[in-house]
């Protein structure tokens, strides 16, 4: 007889880190333009997250120099190890990094243990770590420049420190609980 798994819930998507901050949405004085410090070159890094424990937050985010499908299937392994006597199910868009023959074998190798579960087309709305990256853009990269590109990394890094002090109700409202 098989045991009993306990099975789990992720929503995966990665963001991009990127040192030349976002202005987005900002008020200004009519006429005057708004300026934010750049550093003239960019660099870019990538962080990966799987958010579980719905609607508590936690779950696995990294930070990644590539975005491959290497770098998905490094995410999802450490997935697995972290969860190593549940079954989970992982929320992903159509990226090509996600969706990539070259993570059969992958999944192959681990389907008593992993279940993808596939997202229609252009529906970023569905996917709650989305609206996570949404806010957490507002609140901690928009129109800020940090130093060094460390800092801007480490910003993203303490971002998990910020999701365990943000307000269950604010987390609930992002993910859409009543």
């Amino acid at each position: 007889m098989i045991p009993e798994r306990r099975g789990r819930l992720f929503f995966f998507d990665e963001a991009n880190i990127s040192w030349c901050p976002d202005t987005g949405r900002i008020y200004r004085v009519k006429g005057e333009q708004y300026k934010v410090d750049t550093p003239g070159k960019n660099k870019t890094r990538y962080i990966l997250g799987s958010l579980v424990e719905y609607p508590t937050g936690n779950g696995l985010y990294e930070i990644y120099i590539r975005k491959r499908h290497e770098e998905v299937q490094k995410h999802w392994q450490h997935l697995l190890d972290m969860y190593s006597d549940d079954f989970l199910f992982v929320v992903r868009d159509n990226a090509s990094s996600h969706t990539t023959p070259d993570l059969d074998e992958f999944l192959l190798d681990n389907q008593d243990r992993l279940c993808l579960v596939p997202m229609p087309t252009y529906s970023p709305h569905l996917n709650l770590i989305e609206r996570l990256w949404h806010y957490m853009r507002d609140n901690i990269t928009r129109s800020v420049f940090y130093g060094t590109f460390e800092k801007l990394c480490e910003a993203w890094v303490h971002v998990i420190k910020w999701l365990y002090d943000l307000p269950y109700q604010r987390f609930w409202s992002l993910m859409g609980v009543p």
